[in-house]
């Protein structure tokens, strides 16, 4: 159904996300008896300017994401439901494919800018990665950024708090737990040729831990999800915005072949990382069918794993997937 607005509705959510900070740390969602989950989708044919993202543009993909992702009434009061000024806001991107695909500079300056317009202190606002290599031959530069915000490594552990798995221990990133109150997850939209895919739940359980030996083995399963559902007791990751500008559908996490990478021209909203990535994967796995690819890694066991855990909503009837154009 698509209303006079523009936005395309699928599946059984009833009502507006009123208490759209909370849901993916409730104790409901956290048993499992959430039943819906909404993911806004916002695309646009005018994303690329000169061969680069047009800042204006991604601040207007954002601005009509979080209203429609929280039903507010503005997007300043759409933000105010997941940050306060009070916080030490994390924005976690992911630059492990560099230097084809990490969360792109202007995606994260655009959710930076509006956290900073909700209130929060730039230098409260601190855009990291867990690696300090990985900053390399990328557009980010550790120290302070355009907007004022901090810009760093993390690379630091809490194992007091780190998760003891069912194969092993894994410290997590001191970032999430002494250095940032709350972290807004800014995952790409990547295939991964071991998990499947490598989204919202992989972006904090490989990028916020100091993973074991034997963590990457069954497809990443129970790593993935054994450690987001630590991450969900330890801290804060009420918020999800996948950088979909740019993506692969092979070779990933880190793809070296340009062919393998396509522009969706598209950022999407979700405060569950489940539902989240049983769209990107879905996603995914159309660009790999039109390709001639599959494989059975492709079934990216840890999704269905962590909604078994009750980490999210996972079945695809129950999720509404809203879709906007800018």
């Amino acid at each position: 159904m698509t209303g006079s607005d523009g936005i395309t509705r699928r599946g059984l959510f009833k009502g507006v996300v009123a208490g759209a900070a909370a849901s993916t740390l409730s104790p409901a969602l956290l048993r499992g008896e959430s039943k819906t989950a909404r993911v806004v989708r916002v695309e646009s044919g005018k994303l690329w300017r000169d061969g680069r993202r047009d800042p204006e543009v991604l601040a207007e993909m954002v601005r009509r994401g979080m209203v429609a992702l929280t039903g507010a009434q503005t997007p300043t009061d759409a933000w105010r439901r997941f940050v306060t000024a009070e916080m030490r806001v994390g924005l976690k991107i992911n630059l492990l494919g560099r230097p084809h695909l990490v969360t792109a500079r202007e995606v994260t300056e655009a959710v930076a800018a509006a956290v900073i317009n909700a209130g929060v202190p730039p230098g409260n606002v601190i855009v990291w990665d867990r690696y300090a290599a990985h900053f390399n031959t990328t557009d980010y530069e550790l120290g302070t950024g355009r907007l004022g915000e901090r810009v760093e490594a993390g690379g630091e552990y809490d194992d007091a708090r780190g998760l003891t798995g069912s194969r092993g221990r894994a410290p997590i990133d001191t970032m999430v737990t002494a250095k940032t109150d709350v972290t807004i997850n800014l995952p790409v939209l990547k295939d991964h040729g071991n998990a499947g895919v490598t989204l919202a739940l992989k972006n904090i359980a490989f990028g916020c831990f100091k993973h074991y030996g034997n963590a990457h083995d069954g497809n990443c399963s129970p790593f993935i999800q054994e450690a987001y559902q630590q991450f969900t007791r330890v801290a804060r990751a009420p918020l999800i915005v996948v950088d979909a500008t740019r993506a692969c559908f092979d070779g990933g996490p880190r793809p070296s072949d340009r062919n393998r990478i396509w522009n969706e021209n598209a950022l999407f909203f979700a405060t569950d990382p489940v539902a989240m990535d049983v769209v990107g994967r879905r996603l995914i796995a159309a660009r790999r069918t039109a390709s001639g690819l599959s494989d059975p890694t492709r079934a990216a066991i840890h999704i269905e794993a962590a909604r078994r855990m009750g980490l999210g909503v996972g079945d695809p009837a129950n999720i509404e997937e809203v879709s906007l154009a800018v």
